[in-house]
């Protein structure tokens, strides 16, 4: 072979490993379009991602996936940037199977050998077959080629006017958070569990969760039946390891937070630290009934503290001294506001009322309380009394249903009130 001869094929194959480099990338582009690095605002039921594009002039088609397609909120799809003309929504195409086939030759196995038959036609599944027609084929029936079973997933073409940088915004059912803390012995933690549910990974450049009460009036483009499917949990991305979440401020009655650094959410769950502060967290009785002649009377326990710091709603575990007390939820909270979760009965947790009746709706009312554990407890007592009501006692609330009292309790302290009913 002459020296200019290997000079062409060393430039055919310099050639040839380019273009195989240029179609490897563009089918990485076209696999991971919907990884890109993007930003995301993401609620308690759904999210909104903000995709950047570098538009062609005129029209763009998009071709998400089957499963961020049916999660799509309707009414939500944007493309900024440009001057939009038109969408046009495309389902995945559901076309009949057997019109690849006709005029091919299929087998079927019938009576204990393969067979030949020629499709005539698909909308009528006729069959050519030794000269005669038959509707359907019996037995097992085999396909030339997978042709057939190709089925065009759905797309949207966008026309606009413009080319150039562009964003494409929507909302989508398949990317969601929830948020769970532990308290133990005053160290309040929390993780945010992001839940991916498009069956692919997304790459987030700039990722913001927002808490408080956000709706939505619709439902996807064409919502599937659920599937059972695995859960399972992945680790944190080592930039977020040592950081929590950022509040970054309230809009319109919801709280705003920022993670940081660049996540790659994989598909099923990614719990991601939120928080880690300490609190003042006290013990709490806590009695709401309506009027009771009852000698005893029993308390709910829970644990009550102020919010550090704007606290999303969730579901805190609990643990005092190493042993697990329970799991009570708490609703977004500004920063100074009271969290009480409530636990259920303590067994310790009592008052003594007597009851003197001293005329037919005339009663005198003595209640007693001791706290006869080795710390403190906050008391907070509501009696609601039946309508129309005279009410007479010092120290107490009055509130249009009844009365309210609040105080704290030392170890081994009692406190007794009493108070003067009259009905009509």
């Amino acid at each position: 072979m002459s020296p200019d001869s290997w000079c062409t094929l060393s430039h055919l194959l310099r050639c040839f490993t380019s273009s195989m480099l240029k179609l490897l990338w563009m089918g990485a582009t076209l696999l991971l379009g919907d990884v890109l690095a993007q930003e995301a605002t993401v609620y308690r039921g759904f999210a909104e991602l903000r995709q950047p594009l570098n538009l062609p002039p005129a029209e763009w088609v998009w071709e998400p996936s089957e499963a961020l397609f049916q999660s799509l909120v309707p009414g939500s799809l944007r493309m900024l940037g440009v001057t939009e003309r038109s969408r046009q929504i495309e389902p995945t195409a559901q076309p009949n199977l057997l019109a690849a086939y006709v005029g091919k030759e299929v087998q079927f196995y019938w009576e204990g050998e393969w067979r030949k038959a020629t499709l005539v036609s698909a909308e009528r599944n006729l069959y050519l077959y030794e000269g005669r027609y038959l509707v359907g084929l019996p037995g097992t029936v085999a396909y030339p080629d997978p042709s057939g079973f190709n089925t065009t997933g759905p797309r949207v073409i966008f026309r606009y006017q413009g080319a150039g940088a562009a964003t494409l915004a929507y909302l989508t059912r398949g990317l969601t958070w929830s948020l769970h803390y532990t308290l133990d012995d005053g160290e309040l933690v929390g993780w945010a569990t992001l839940t991916n549910t498009l069956g692919r990974p997304v790459r987030l450049g700039k990722t913001e969760l927002v808490a408080g009460s956000v709706p939505l009036l619709e439902e996807g483009f064409n919502v599937p039946a659920p599937r059972p499917e695995t859960r399972m949990l992945q680790a944190a991305p080592a930039a977020a390891d040592a950081s929590e979440a950022e509040f970054v401020g309230e809009a319109a009655g919801t709280y705003r937070y920022r993670l940081p650094g660049e996540l790659v959410l994989g598909p099923g769950l990614t719990e991601l630290p939120f928080i880690r502060t300490r609190v003042e967290a006290t013990y709490l009785w806590r009695l709401h009934v309506g009027f009771s002649t009852e000698r005893e009377l029993a308390f709910v326990r829970g644990l009550r503290f102020a919010a550090p710091e704007n606290l999303a709603a969730g579901v805190v575990s609990i643990r005092e001294q190493g042993v697990f007390v329970g799991q009570a939820s708490t609703r977004d909270t500004a920063k100074g506001n009271l969290v009480t979760l409530m636990l259920g009965p303590d067994p310790e947790g009592r008052a003594t009322r007597q009851v003197e009746q001293q005329a037919r709706n005339h009663f005198r009312v003595t209640t007693r309380i001791r706290n006869p554990k080795s710390y403190p407890v906050e008391v907070e007592i509501q009696e609601r009394m039946p309508q129309p009501f005279t009410l007479e006692g010092e120290g107490l609330e009055r509130i249009p249903q009844g009365y309210r009292l609040r105080f704290t309790l030392a170890p081994g302290q009692s406190r007794t009130y009493s108070y003067t009913l009259t009905l009509p």
